[in-house]
């Protein structure tokens, strides 16, 4: 292999200053300093193939000293932070093989020491080293979540990156917080766009009537999908829980029958009086809540600890609770309600308005914004100060609720495939597998990377050259969109899992086939 560029030489498509240091024969080590989180390495990587070609070089190790805001920060001050990326150049794409920490950390000497050394496995040494995952686009990463507490109950999030929390990739070295595992070659692991990925979360209300049930509310731009995982049996003792979504039948043919054509007009005026007069007996019962809690030395601003709430609603004068309960029923008595059993599906459109009920545990895909606008909510909004009562009564869909059909993709002796949801910017399929069954499979390349869940049974994740991936109930896994040829394959008791897939593929084509 040619000499490589001295410390400090100008690579030609290189953008800042790159060191190069030779390593066993066709790997080279190339270091870049004072970088932000643009452009990403594996785009710089791919800048650099002249001269990388030009050294006879198969195998490159860059390492990255970058500082970046952070968009999900309440911090102004930017992060400083390592990348230290093995790029295996084979085929269109290559092999990425890459992981990042935070400084300070490991040191650019002892990079390169190690380098010398074990050139080929440095990632693997630097990973150990500072606790963090090692990401390749050929292998499925698994995400480990963080929780987000709710007055309801609490959100699992599996792919979420704002400032209430994270979520993370997990590795046998390691974890990462996923902005940054995702930040290394975004374009391999997500697509050209570098989106952030389709939001996945576990929604976790408690069992408790009125006190597991969340916001009544609507969305302007935010598409949601619940599948049922589990229905807590106290709650619900026949095992089919409820969602509130939609209008009820019986309200809109009795103001029809009152209003004629204008039904739809005189039912939202009616349902906005009646909330705000909810409003005003809640912020009453919210009030003598508050002093209640100072009394106890509780934080009024972290809402009633759910161990708390009777104790508390049994202090209130029973008139007050008598009046709560009476105009509370008011409002749900123009609501439809759609039954919950385990693994049904609820598909919301913006404009959907809707309340998860209590004891129901749902499995929770959206697009990643927040954004919402609450109706109504049967305890103290913790988030802001006022309602959105009469923004959602305008904007809520006018309409009954109807729940989704699902559509036969495959039906092959031992499993089935059937898309649940079609949304513009994303779909949900669900994957039935037999004991033993095995089904092949691909990802699609371009922005078509996968997100999948499993919700019954256990099996693995087939990925040839690359091992078996353990899939459980509630594991998650995001295929990175060039990993390539895997197999799913099923225990003893099945498989179930869901995947879901952004909507357009690289040539920018609605997605009309199956792929996961």
């Amino acid at each position: 292999m040619p000499r490589s560029a001295r410390k400090g030489k100008q690579i030609p498509h290189a953008t800042a200053p790159v060191e190069a240091t030779p390593g066993e024969p066709g790997v080279l080590l190339l270091q870049m300093s004072g970088l932000s989180d643009r452009p990403a390495s594996g785009r710089l990587l791919h800048g650099l193939t002249p001269y990388l070609d030009g050294e006879g070089a198969q195998h490159v190790v860059l390492y990255a000293e970058r500082q970046r805001t952070e968009p999900w920060s309440a911090s102004p001050a930017p992060a400083r932070y390592c990348e230290l990326i093995h790029w295996a150049r084979s085929g269109e794409d290559g092999v990425y093989r890459g992981t990042t920490w935070k400084q300070p950390g490991i040191t650019r000497e002892e990079i390169v020491a190690a380098f010398r050394t074990e050139s080929k496995h440095v990632v693997d040494w630097a990973a150990r080293r500072a606790g963090a995952a090692v990401v390749c686009n050929k292998e499925p990463l698994l995400l480990e979540p963080c929780i987000v507490d709710k007055p309801w109950g609490r959100e699992v999030w599996y792919t979420g990156i704002e400032e209430r929390g994270r979520s993370f990739v997990r590795s046998e070295t390691g974890r990462t917080e996923l902005p940054y595992a995702l930040g290394m070659f975004p374009a391999s692991l997500i697509g050209e766009q570098e989106r952030a990925p389709v939001l996945i979360k576990a929604l976790e209300p408690l069992p408790e009537e009125v006190l597991g049930d969340l916001y009544l509310e609507v969305h302007r731009e935010k598409w949601e999908v619940y599948v049922v995982l589990d229905v807590n049996r106290r709650a619900w003792p026949d095992g089919v829980g409820r969602l509130r979504a939609g209008l009820s039948p019986a309200a809109i043919e009795r103001y029809r029958g009152r209003r004629g054509a204008g039904w739809p007009d005189a039912l939202a005026a009616d349902l906005l009086a009646d909330i705000r007069a909810y409003e005003t007996i809640r912020r009453k019962i919210d009030a003598r809540f508050d002093q209640a809690l100072q009394e106890r030395r509780v934080d009024p601003a972290q809402g009633v600890p759910a161990a708390l709430h009777a104790e508390l609603s049994a202090e209130l004068p029973e008139e007050l609770r008598a009046e709560e309960r009476r105009l509370r029923t008011a409002v749900e008595d123009y609501l439809g309600t759609t039954q919950m059993p385990e693994g049904a599906v609820a598909c919301l459109p913006p404009g959907t308005l809707h309340s998860l009920q209590h004891g129901v545990k749902v499995i929770e895909f959206q697009t990643p914004t927040y954004e919402r606008l609450i109706a109504m909510f049967a305890q103290k909004v913790l988030t802001q100060r006022h309602w959105n009562s009469e923004a959602a009564v305008k904007l809520m869909h006018k309409a009954e609720y109807t729940p989704p059909q699902a559509e036969s993709l495959e039906r092959q002796p031992g499993w089935t495939l059937e898309r649940i949801v079609a949304f513009p910017e994303f779909q949900v399929q669900r994957l039935t597998l037999g004991a033993g069954a095995v089904r092949p499979s691909t990802t699609a390349g371009g922005a078509q990377y996968q997100l999948l869940i499993g919700m019954l049974g256990a099996g693995t994740m087939d990925v040839p050259g690359r091992g078996a991936f353990p899939i459980g109930k509630e594991t998650v896994l995001l295929l990175p969109s060039t990993m390539g040829e895997l197999n799913m394959r099923a225990g003893g008791e099945g498989l179930t899992c869901l995947v879901t897939l952004p909507a357009e593929r690289r040539d920018g084509k609605p997605l009309t086939r199956s792929q996961p």
